[in-house]
């Protein structure tokens, strides 16, 4: 005998809403993902640039005729000190308006940094408990009364308890925002070590996989992880209640650790544990690990070979496979917590900072070619392995009087951009593209909206020295990107033959583009035989048309006390089989099922009209074999997902 039970659900505006936290967690559902791979960047701050400039030269502004990278998508930060201070949540929505009318799309927004009449005033020490003493210095990043009621039925004419400030910061935040942001980060490497224990091993004294981080050493958070993880859940309840299909990421976290750290404790304030008001691990709480990666510091080992020392692999290719084996390592931590797409879903991944520099500083990897051929191999190998969106850090370098003294300020995608932008009196968009730039914006639109082929890129037998991936775009065709591997210590050198398989079919002549194309538009003719390679990406089509981007868009209007609302609950007669929504307007109507894994299981209503009114749609769930499912509601103006359960 089936039992289906369709959990009830309301989505109810302003004044007269009651919100409960969400039915699900990243436990039971993972959002689907089907958008595009974007070529994003970090935007860094530079005097004479706002935000503004910033995202002309990142996207490109054709009605202002300036050139930028083609990058697609951003990550800019709200923090909420920013916004008290300006007394203003809507501070940053004309930046956002501006930036969707670039083309910008699938943004990823940084929430931290409360304000200090809203931040927790306690001293924690080592043992993350509250100090008598000054012991870290400082006291609590994080908001104060976390630990109270995320909401309160309207109490105060909002639907979340007014003194829960976080609650307040993500529930305004996410209600303005929400129409241009696909991730959400929780707190910019919350996992920042100043203690250097997170890289410590297990058994070593300290370590991270063994015992509670220090809040004195987490310098972003100077506070026990466990409130980092109330953030989370905080967050996730409300992200998911607002935003459903958006994701919520923990900031960019740079240690497997610290990753094993929020798969171990709970949000409990007391010590992490499980109780039945603090059930679950952090993990529940984000769907997506947002990570970063700076290969320059892996690329050495020991060798107790020839008496013992270190041997050096300062190249591209294994920069590329470094930032990569950070997600495989993610994944394979997660998959020992149940997070395998059989127990549990699995987490999905997006990068928000990675490169390499362009100099060599301490004996590190760093040259201008190296960077150059890093860039697109790194945005190739993401989308092989299933990386969402990856955003460079950062967007130029930023050295102004006199060279560099860090890999930081040469990790560019621009020459030095202080002193010399188009605002306080500076001298205009006097941006200069470095190599590493004309690669990023070579990739970003010669594969603007084309999608990794697994099928195509097998079928490319490409060997063990050869590196690279076939793309198919939204007109059908595809552009193929070929590298000869690089693996030489401290050298760009490599060199290769490739031909594409006779039973591929492949044209008797191939366009070629070069990394620099984007700035040279040099096409050439070559036979799809015996091609030359090197350790530079080049980009081989058959008949390619560059798509226009989708730029000069006015992007979603500021959000309104509007009177629209759904309610999503079964229907008492059928509940095993109707879904019964009721909306105050006419909408178009699509409904899906989705499974755990976030994959659609079936179209229900696709694009269909509907009047003001309540309406039953009969869910056809009688194939579905046992497991925890969901199934969204959406239309142009509201989004609702749900999870259900089917049993047999």
């Amino acid at each position: 005998m089936r039992n289906l039970f369709l959990c009830a659900v309301a989505w109810i505006c302003s004044h007269t809403a009651l919100f409960a936290q969400v039915n699900f967690t990243a436990n039971d559902v993972v959002p689907p993902y089907s958008e595009y791979f974007y070529y994003g960047t970090n935007g860094g701050y530079y005097w004479t640039w706002d935000n503004t400039s910033i995202a002309d030269i990142a996207a490109g502004n054709r009605s202002k005729g300036i050139v930028g990278i083609e990058s697609r998508t951003f990550r800019p930060p709200i923090p909420a000190e920013f916004v008290a201070y300006y007394n203003n949540y809507n501070i940053s929505l004309p930046g956002f308006q501006y930036a969707y009318g670039l083309g910008v799309r699938e943004i990823t927004v940084i929430l931290n940094s409360p304000a200090a009449n809203e931040r927790d005033p306690t001293f924690y020490d080592q043992n993350s408990k509250p100090a008598s003493t000054n012991a870290c210095g400082q006291s609590s990043w994080l908001f104060k009364n976390m630990y109270t009621p995320i909401w309160d039925g309207g109490l105060n004419g909002t639907p979340y308890n007014d003194t829960n400030y976080c609650a307040k910061y993500i529930y305004e935040i996410v209600s303005r925002y929400k129409g241009y942001t696909r991730f959400w980060e929780i707190v910019n490497e919350p996992d920042y070590d100043q203690s250097q224990l997170a890289w410590r091993l297990r058994g070593q004294a300290g370590n991270w996989w063994e015992n509670l981080p220090d809040p004195c050493s987490l310098t972003n958070l100077r506070a026990p992880v466990f409130h980092y993880i109330r953030w989370l859940r905080i967050a996730y309840d409300i992200i998911k209640t607002l935003a459903p299909d958006t994701y919520v990421c923990p900031g960019g976290i740079g240690y497997l650790s610290f990753a094993d750290v929020l798969c171990r404790y709970t949000d409990n304030p007391v010590d992490g544990s499980v109780t039945p008001e603090y059930p679950l691990s952090g993990a529940a709480y984000f769907d997506v690990l947002s990570y970063h990666s700076y290969p320059q510091y892996a690329l050495g080992y020991w060798s107790n070979a020839n008496g013992g020392g270190f041997v050096y692999e300062r190249h591209s290719d294994k920069a590329a496979e470094k930032y990569i084996e950070g997600k495989i390592l993610y994944d394979s931590l997660f998959a020992l917590y149940g997070y395998d797409g059989v127990q549990k879903p699995k987490k999905k991944y997006i990068c928000t900072e990675v490169n390499i520099p362009s100099a060599s500083f301490d004996n590190m990897i760093g040259s201008d070619l190296a960077q150059a051929n890093f860039v697109p191999k790194a945005f190739v190998l993401s989308q092989k392995n299933d990386i969402l969106q990856t955003y460079f850090f950062v967007l130029g370098d930023d050295h102004p009087n006199g060279p560099a003294t860090s890999s930081f300020q040469v990790m560019g995608m621009y020459e030095n951009l202080t002193n010399n932008g188009p605002v306080n009196n500076g001298p205009g968009y006097r941006h200069v593209l470095k190599n590493s730039g004309k690669a990023f914006k070579t990739i970003a639109n010669l594969l603007y909206k084309a999608r990794y082929d697994a099928a195509k890129t097998t079928a490319m037998n490409l060997p063990s020295n050869i590196e690279g991936g076939a793309f198919r775009d939204t007109l059908g065709k595809y552009i193929y990107v070929l590298w000869a591997k690089t693996n030489t210590d401290f050298s760009e050198t490599a060199n290769a033959t490739y031909s594409f398989p006779a039973a591929m079919n492949v044209t008797p002549e191939l366009d070629l583009r070069r990394f620099d194309w984007s700035v040279t538009q040099t096409v050439s003719r070559i036979a799809p035989t015996n091609i030359a390679l090197t350790s530079s990406p080049i980009y081989l089509s058959e008949d390619l048309d560059i798509l226009p981007i989708d730029d000069d868009k006015p992007g979603p209007p500021p959000p309104t006390n509007n009177t629209f609302a759904v309610n999503v609950y079964p229907n008492p007669a059928t509940a095993a089989t109707t879904l019964t929504f009721t909306i105050q307007g006419k909408a178009t109507v699509n409904v899906k099922i989705f499974n755990a894994e976030g994959q659609l299981v079936k179209t229900v209503v696709s694009g269909k009209a509907y009047a003001a009114g309540t309406h039953i749609v009969p869910l056809p769930i009688t194939s579905l074999p046992s497991g925890a499912y969901y199934c969204r509601w959406e239309s142009d103006k509201i989004q609702e997902m749900r999870k259900f359960v089917v049993s047999k």
